[in-house]
């Protein structure tokens, strides 16, 4: 019977799969601003006569333009400002240029000159027209300004009017004044430029006589300083009577160097005769073997001729000993023999041994006296170098101030002799008087303004198609509810006081054909959404109440009826209508009745054999209308009626109300859900559904009530030609 849970999942992954594409509409796009293009151009259409009228009565601005070419400083004048540490060379000196035209000072003058601070159109008085304080009455009056302000005030509006322009990649300048006196702003430009040469060759002036001023006080200081270093160079001279200083100091260097040089050599001396009298040990001693193996022993002649005669000796008495023994006489001969040359070859020893004291005494005298020396000759070299370096500075002294008084000497002659007539600056072009204004350029001003309304007016579109979330068509029921469609009513309109009875009856009226193929068209897909299985007991809810659900509820009804037995069930407990709609009168017993027992029945569903359904209104309201929905005896009771009737159409409450329609759908076959037309928000159909699918309700889908199909062809949705009905060019207003 049930079929909502395997919808419910294909409805959440066709909601997942929109939210995941990212892709523009433009064709949607293109509809919104179409179905808004009267409010658009409405807008446009405002702005752009406002803009025209501020426009027109805006007071035309005009500029004159005056070109000036400006040089850099010429030789002579830059060794002057070299002296003030200025250097016009390089690039920033035309920036610099051009800053100074645009300074203040400048400003002042030219408004002194021409007395622009007296015209109307430049003085800087508080703003006579409308004000926050005509509005709120009780603000403090502003206080007054003072003369200085006033000035400075006056000063940045003439500044604000005035345009300082550099051409690029050349040396010239543009001085633009903007007025609405025409005549002015020619003026104005010229005057800047005059004014800028006459401040140049005034501050060069300035700067000139300063310089000479300057150079003059200091020659007289440097001519000073200069006699007086020459004249302590010449005392010094003559006092330590230096003639060559820098041959005494070579010759004395020279002298110096060999000293040392012999130092060195008597120190070694020294020192290895020191090193070989600490090797020898005590020189007293009878004889020490270890005297052989001294330096100065082996060195020694002698001692190499003893030894070699002591060989010699041992090589005899070894030959003797081999043929002779201890006394025969040429072995006595032999051995003393080798004594004395052994004794010979010790003494001998024992004699330059002895030497090494004489030979480390001596050294140590040469060495005291090659220092003394030294220390003579370091002395006299530190004499001759603190003489040699008091004269090399006063020498240095002596020079540098005849160079500085040179330098400053002929700086001095240079300032005296150039002239400053030359100015840096020069006109390539007057300003001449303006007969276009410049600004404002009310065309432009108007286009863009026409432009921005425009623009404006499509946001505001898009701003109020964002917030409006409501259903207007077939295709974005589909688009944002992702649910099959069972039908569309189009939107009928009734006269007279009965509109509610008439619209559950259109049907059968021959006034609504229109409607009335809807109807059918509504009746033939509830028929084929229960094509395999026979759905009898249909429930037609909607999410809030007046979305057409009653209307829909009877008028399927009587559609079906033409073709089976159909009972239309008023179970909207809370808000009963069909019996009224029916002309029933009240009291008349219903499903209430039924339900507690308390009628029959046969005395409780009546029968419209002229409209060919039988009807069981709600009866009376009970106190607990949910537990009436969800009793066994009312299950019951719908059991027995479905033996009965061949299709059983039951009237629900609204869904986000209350849980009357999630009870009604457990017994039911299938639900249909209504959806007004540009009225029910989207969010709150989904949020109904979702309540149908989560107490598995039968959907089979959704009807869109009360649909307008012009204002659906301007939304991209089902326009003139679709369900038949439309082609015929219908056109109606709402009902009730």
């Amino acid at each position: 019977m049930n079929s909502a849970p395997h919808l419910a999942p294909l409805v959440r992954n066709a909601e997942s799969a929109l939210l995941d594409d990212d892709s523009i509409d433009l064709l949607s796009l293109w509809r919104t601003v179409y179905r808004n293009k009267w409010p658009i151009i409405g807008l446009a259409v405002v702005i752009v006569t406002v803009t025209i009228i501020v426009v027109l009565r805006m007071t035309p601005i005009y500029a004159s333009t005056a070109r000036l070419l400006i040089e850099s400083e010429n030789a002579n004048i830059v060794s002057i400002e070299e002296i003030y540490g200025i250097d016009s060379s390089q690039r920033e000196y035309y920036q610099t240029q051009f800053e100074i035209l645009k300074s203040r000072k400048l400003a002042e003058i030219v408004v002194k000159q021409l007395s622009i601070a007296n015209r109307g159109e430049n003085a800087n008085e508080r703003n006579t027209g409308v004000s926050l304080r005509d509005f709120v009455p009780f603000l403090p009056e502003p206080k007054p300004l003072g003369p200085e302000a006033i000035w400075q005030g006056k000063i940045s509006k003439f500044r604000a009017n005035l345009n300082i322009a550099p051409v690029r990649n050349t040396q010239l300048v543009d001085i633009t004044f903007e007025s609405p006196d025409p005549e002015l702003a020619k003026t104005v430009a010229n005057a800047m430029g005059e004014a800028y040469i006459d401040n140049y060759l005034e501050s060069k002036l300035a700067l000139t006589s300063k310089a000479s001023s300057w150079l003059t006080e200091r020659l007289g200081t440097l001519k000073k300083d200069l006699d007086a270093s020459e004249k302590k160079l010449r005392e010094y001279q003559e006092r330590e009577n230096l003639v060559d200083v820098a041959g005494i100091q070579t010759l004395t260097a020279n002298e110096l160097q060999q000293s040392t040089r012999q130092l060195v050599e008597t120190r070694n001396r020294a020192a290895t005769a020191k090193s070989q009298l600490d090797a020898a040990g005590d020189i007293n001693a009878p004889y020490l073997a270890r005297w052989e193996s001294l330096q100065v022993v082996l060195q020694d002649v002698s001692v190499q001729g003893l030894k070699g005669q002591e060989a010699s000796a041992m090589k005899d008495f070894s030959e003797v000993t081999r043929r002779y023994g201890p006394k025969h006489p040429n072995y006595i001969s032999s051995q003393s023999n080798l004594s004395s040359a052994t004794q010979a070859y010790r003494n001998r020893i024992k004699q330059v041994v002895a030497g090494l004291t004489g030979t480390y005494r001596q050294a140590q005298a040469d060495q005291a006296e090659i220092e003394r020396s030294l220390v003579i000759s370091k002395r006299e070299i530190q004499d001759i170098n603190r003489k040699g370096f008091e004269l090399s500075q006063l020498q240095r002294e002596a020079k540098t101030n005849r160079e500085l008084y040179d330098l400053f000497f002929q700086r001095f002659r240079e300032t005296n002799e150039t002239g400053f007539s030359t100015a840096n600056a020069s006109f390539v072009d007057h300003a001449t008087r303006s007969y276009v204004p410049v600004k404002p350029k009310k065309t432009l001003i108007v286009v863009l303004a026409g432009v921005l309304s425009l623009m404006l007016g499509v946001m505001l579109a898009f701003l109020r198609e964002a917030l409006d979330n409501t259903i207007r068509s077939a295709g974005e029921l589909e688009e944002k509810l992702h649910q099959g469609i069972l039908g569309v009513l189009p939107l009928e309109t009734t006269k007279g006081k009965q509109q509610d009875q008439a619209a559950s009856h259109f049907y059968l009226s021959k006034a609504h054909n229109h409607f009335a193929e809807a109807v059918r068209s509504l009746r033939t897909s509830v028929v084929l959404a229960g094509i395999d299985k026979t759905q009898k007991i249909i429930v037609v809810t909607s999410s809030v109440p007046g979305e057409g659900k009653t209307t829909i509820a009877s008028n399927l009804a009587l559609a079906l009826g033409q073709m089976e037995k159909v009972l239309l069930i008023d179970a909207d407990m809370r808000r009963p209508s069909i019996a009224k709609e029916y002309g029933m009168d009240k009291g008349t017993p219903g499903l209430s009745e039924l339900v507690a027992r308390t009628s029959e029945a046969k005395e409780s569903i009546h029968a419209f054999k002229e409209l060919g359904i039988d009807v069981l209104p709600a009866g009376a309201v009970p106190p607990n209308p949910l537990d009436l929905l969800s009793s066994e005896r009312f299950g019951m009771i719908l059991k027995k009626l479905s033996e009965t009737y061949d299709r059983i159409i039951i009237d629900s409450a609204p869904t986000q109300a209350v849980s009357d329609s999630l009870v009604l759908s457990q017994n039911a076959d299938a639900l249909v859900f209504v959806v007004r037309s540009d009225s029910t928000p989207t969010q709150v159909a989904k949020n109904a559904l979702d309540r149908l699918y989560g107490a598995n309700a039968p959907v089979i889908g959704v009807v869109l009530n009360r649909f307008d199909a012009a204002v659906a062809a301007k939304y991209g949705g089902y326009g003139s030609g679709s369900y038949g009905y439309y082609g015929y060019g219908y056109s109606s207003k709402s009902y009730s």
